[in-house]
């Protein structure tokens, strides 16, 4: 089951997010793993199994996962971020169906889209889960299992789709 949190935090602090991540040199393209390379997606990892990669967005991004935590009423997880990372998507790469967190039981994900100007009537990049796919606007964070398998619907246009995630403790 998903849950949306919608308006989970001011759109200014999304946009210091992908601002200070486009300008970033730590950008990876090793997801989806066991895959061939033009399948794979730009991915920044600001916070992997627990530990700092990017102090600064690090700081930015708990700060968002408070405001998700209560506007949630403190429910569902901790705000202890075991993974926190930023995604790059565009029409040009269709998003494999996966699973994540497969050996662990005790995390939850979150995810929300950074991008103030995406329509996801008109752009796609919903996300889906379990076959149900959710249009987010900017601002709105889902909660979900992270064992379901799950994707990014497909995009319809050039623009790129930045997503921020984190895997967090589930309560």
């Amino acid at each position: 089951m998903v849950k949306i949190i919608n308006n989970a935090c001011h759109q200014s602090l999304l946009d210091f997010v992908l601002e200070t991540a486009a300008n970033r040199e730590s950008w990876h393209y090793k997801f989806p793993m066991d895959t061939a390379f033009h399948n794979k997606h730009p991915k920044m990892d600001i916070v992997a199994d627990g530990i700092m990669k990017d102090e600064f967005l690090a700081g930015i991004a708990s700060s968002i996962l408070v405001q998700i935590w209560e506007l949630n009423d403190r429910k569902q997880f901790i705000p202890e971020i075991f993974y926190c990372g930023i995604s790059i998507k565009d029409k040009h790469r269709r998003d494999n169906i996966h699973v994540d967190d497969e050996n662990r039981t005790d995390t939850i994900k979150i995810m929300g889209i950074l991008n103030y100007d995406w329509n996801p009537e008109t752009m796609g990049g919903g996300f889906m889960h379990g076959g149900v796919v959710h249009k987010l606007r900017s601002t709105d964070f889902c909660i979900f299992d992270p064992r379901t398998p799950h994707a990014a619907d497909e995009i319809l246009c050039d623009d790129k789709r930045f997503a921020l995630d984190f895997s967090v403790k589930k309560t």
